[in-house]
């Protein structure tokens, strides 16, 4: 960059350093907001589709264990998520967020239907849970590349 005092401006190669610069500034500061919500979606996909496909697969107090563990695992995850994301909320009322966590409801209550009515099959629990974690890891790869 030249020097501004003698000439009263800044050159064109400068205001492009300057404009470069701004960008890095805003890309970081943009990512420092957005891995938090990549990270969330991911631990919320995994938990909840470890956490359905084990409730379809037990009974008795190891099902109670798994949904007991499951809920405090989504509990902990709202907490954490809540407290990593103080201040900066605006992108969770975005309508990408929208999406990301109306895919992820629709496929945890096909794998909760699942868990209710179709209990014990190891072939929808799989189809089902693995589901859940597909869509959340696509939609967490869709966020990490936004």
């Amino acid at each position: 960059m030249t020097d501004t005092t003698t000439t009263g401006g800044i050159d064109p190669t400068g205001a492009r350093e300057l404009l470069d610069r701004a960008d890095r500034i805003s890309r970081r500061a943009h990512d420092a907001v957005r891995w938090p919500y990549v990270t969330f979606i991911t631990a919320l996909g995994v938990a909840t589709s470890l956490g359905t496909l084990a409730m379809g697969l037990t009974t008795g107090t190891a099902f109670a264990a798994v949904y007991v563990g499951t809920l405090a695992a989504l509990v902990a995850l709202v907490i954490g998520f809540m407290l990593a994301i103080r201040g900066r909320s605006a992108f969770a009322s975005s309508r990408r967020w929208t999406v990301y966590i109306a895919s992820w409801a629709v496929t945890y209550c096909a794998a909760i239907a699942v868990v209710g009515w179709v209990h014990g099959s190891v072939l929808w629990s799989g189809v089902t849970s693995g589901l859940v974690l597909v869509v959340a890891l696509v939609c967490a790869a869709w966020e990490s590349r936004s």
